[in-house]
């Protein structure tokens, strides 16, 4: 690759990493600033490089329509494929997963699919660890308010019987943990070429 090619590239994914930053503030998507600045490649690259969908522009289209000014639908969409192409890797399918980000199926039809399955795969690991944090949170919860002196026979009763119910989900969820851990590995081994 040209040095100058390189910068350029460099120069895109550094501007795409600033507007990152400021759009993750809120769901309005663009500041009058941004709009101002109109740079519709670098924001179509962040979007891409967020799996977003081309329906986002329309966002911006209605944010920036407030200070009366017009999107480039041509520069933006032509970011947001240089953005999808950084994406769609079928590697980056198992960060998105495991990082609890929704796939919303923006990649070419030739790996949609492959991609679906792998982001699927590591989202059901992100899911299962979500879970497994919540419950063990419930169960020191009702562990620490067993101790109360104040609670009555019945108020411990009912507590434990929570609690068995509790550590009947977390083994569950701990099982569906490990079958998916396995299942994820057996698909990053498919990927990477190794066994």
């Amino acid at each position: 690759m040209p040095l100058n090619s390189f910068r350029l590239r460099s120069a895109a994914y550094t501007g795409a990493g600033l507007l990152l930053a400021l759009l993750a503030g809120g769901c309005a998507t663009l500041s009058r600033e941004d709009c101002l600045r109109g740079d519709w490649f670098g924001v179509g690259m962040h979007d891409g490089l967020g799996g977003e969908t081309g329906q986002r522009l329309a966002d911006h289209a209605e944010a920036c329509r407030e200070y009366g000014i017009a999107v480039d639908q041509s520069a933006y969409f032509a970011g947001r494929e240089q953005g999808l192409t950084d994406y769609c890797r079928l590697d980056n399918a198992f960060n998105e997963g495991l990082n609890g980000r929704q796939y919303r199926h923006v990649c070419p039809p030739a790996i949609d699919g492959q991609f679906a399955r792998y982001h699927a795969a590591a989202y059901a690991v992100y899911e299962d660890r979500n879970e497994l944090d919540r419950l063990q949170s419930d169960l020191s919860g009702k562990e620490s308010r067993l101790r109360d002196s104040k609670l009555t026979d019945k108020e411990r009763d009912q507590l434990r019987s929570e609690l068995r119910e509790l550590d009947r989900r977390y083994d569950h969820r701990r099982q569906d943990l490990y079958f998916h851990e396995r299942q994820l590995d057996d698909l990053r081994r498919e990927f990477f070429g190794y066994r």
